[in-house]
């Protein structure tokens, strides 16, 4: 497990085993217990849609009720799950997102003039400007404003209202992840949960944190919703962010936090990094943008091929959260692909997994298969049984031109995962991400707004590589978590 999690760059470990080992091979936990990694396509499959077998691992479960309570979405499972999801998902729908597509707007113009600010006070034509924490600042607005209808102003006074302030406090404290921390995942199956909900009244700088975000998030959430509810009392307007429309039709939505922040900002991050890498096709993309003449909407952007084909590779090369953890509740048999064979010879289409078993879905290998060979590593042997190719033989390159041509359809429909473009970053079944529609449109206004007006050039001396603590980061050599970029006006 360190080795997967703490590589100098995520994947050093994880895409030599998937060569190595094929689809599905055990890893030992910090304990020495016995966990079960796959990506192969018909086992992710089988996984999401069986969340009464399979649910979220004892540290999301334990991460999220810190952060966000005992009926955090993440946390729970059959009825009460299907219930939630089933008031989130009607506002998360296709038409209801595009409905935000004005605030979207509107915030990815102040990350502009915030932009032009930075580059002024340099007094240079094209300065190094940090952009990872300009977008984090922007999608912490656009969280804010397109999901709950209220202003953190992070990207004009830097966080300063105390909800946008902590909330960005979790985000940064959450960016870094040590050994020891992952000893104390590993015993998180063995602390009672009474010890567990104790642990957030201890005196120490992590937990006074969580706890102030709890209470801080909670009385803002609380207090937007009955907001909208005394609106909507008073025939006034709700307005077109995603609470103000669901107060509308459950009342019993309440406490919407914004987890998609982070992962949006990270792959807008690292979307911006691959521009600066290849400034052809930077050029290229602009170039399709700018014959829009400014006219941007919702139906314009899903027309721009190259700028969606470049999302869709930085979603499929820099996946947000590149593992996922499922906890067996019940004993299960996960179907494979293709059969594997044990070392006394005996042929297996089918993996036996014990209750209590901890099963890492790999999203990140499931983004780069080739075709291969299939192996169970300690305790099952080589097999023989190759599987269709799947992104190709530069599945580890960073190629977004795949997505322009013919090779994008070569994944077999009996098997994607995935709601969007056959990846797995959104993941699928019942526990698909909630907002991945939001995200999507989010990344296409901010990205088509910011490369019309700025050049985009890799910094001199500095190199950026992804490494993972909660989700995935751009990390310099160095190990601070930032995305120096050298930026420059394009004449208006």
């Amino acid at each position: 497990m360190p080795e997967l999690l703490f590589s100098e760059r995520y994947g050093d470990y994880e895409f030599q085993w998937q060569r190595a080992f094929g689809k599905t091979y055990r890893v030992k936990g910090c304990l020495g217990e016995d966990r079960v990694f796959t990506c192969d396509p018909m086992t992710l499959r089988y996984i999401s849609k069986n969340n009464q077998i399979f649910t979220t691992g004892y540290y999301m479960r334990h991460f999220t009720w810190m952060l966000m309570g005992e009926y955090a979405l993440p946390r729970v499972y059959h009825n009460v799950h299907r219930r939630i999801r089933l008031v989130m998902n009607t506002a998360f729908s296709q038409s209801r997102v595009q409905g935000v597509f004005p605030i979207l707007r509107s915030i990815s113009t102040r990350a502009i003039d915030k932009l032009d600010e930075k580059i002024d006070a340099s007094g240079l034509d094209n300065p190094v400007v940090d952009v990872y924490h300009l977008i984090q600042h922007t999608t912490a607005d656009a969280a804010a404003e397109a999901i709950m209808g209220d202003c953190f102003n992070a990207l004009e006074d830097d966080g300063s209202v105390e909800v946008s302030r902590i909330h960005q406090n979790i985000v940064f404290a959450s960016s870094t992840k040590t050994k020891s921390a992952l000893l104390v995942d590993s015993l998180l199956p063995f602390i009672p949960s009474m010890l567990l909900r104790a642990s957030l009244s201890l005196p120490t700088t992590t937990y006074n944190l969580l706890s102030r975000y709890r209470k801080v998030t909670a009385e803002w959430s609380d207090r937007l919703y009955k907001q909208k509810l005394e609106n909507l009392r008073l025939g006034l307007d709700t307005g077109n962010d995603l609470l103000g429309i669901s107060a509308q039709e459950n009342e019993k939505f309440r406490r919407m936090m914004i987890a998609a922040q982070d992962t949006t900002g990270n792959t807008l991050a690292f979307a911006l990094f691959e521009f600066a890498r290849y400034p052809e096709w930077q050029d290229k993309v602009r170039k399709e943008i700018m014959q829009l003449q400014g006219h941007l909407s919702c139906s314009n952007l899903d027309k721009l091929i190259y700028l969606n084909a470049h999302i869709k590779e930085t979603l499929r090369y820099y996946p947000a959260l590149p593992n996922n953890e499922r906890l067996a509740v019940k004993d299960a048999l996960l179907p494979l692909s293709a059969p594997l064979k044990t070392n006394d010879g005996r042929t297996l289409s089918e993996l036996h997994i014990k209750k209590g078993q901890l099963v890492i879905i790999g999203i990140a290998s499931y983004n780069r298969q080739v075709d291969g060979y299939h192996h169970w590593h300690a305790g099952l042997c080589l097999s023989v049984f190759r599987d269709p190719d799947i992104w190709g033989q530069d599945a580890h390159e960073f190629d977004p031109y795949r997505w322009t041509d013919e090779r994008s359809a070569t994944i077999p429909t009996g098997t994607a995962f995935g709601p969007y473009a056959n990846l797995a970053t959104f993941f699928g079944g019942p526990h698909i991400c909630l907002g991945w529609r939001l995200a999507l449109l989010e990344m296409q206004v901010i990205l088509a707004d910011l490369l019309s007006r700025f050049l985009f050039e890799e910094a001199e001396g500095v190199v950026i590589r992804p490494c993972v603590a909660v989700t995935m980061q751009p990390v310099s050599e160095n190990g601070i978590l930032h995305l120096p970029l050298q930026v420059k006006k394009l004449n208006p």
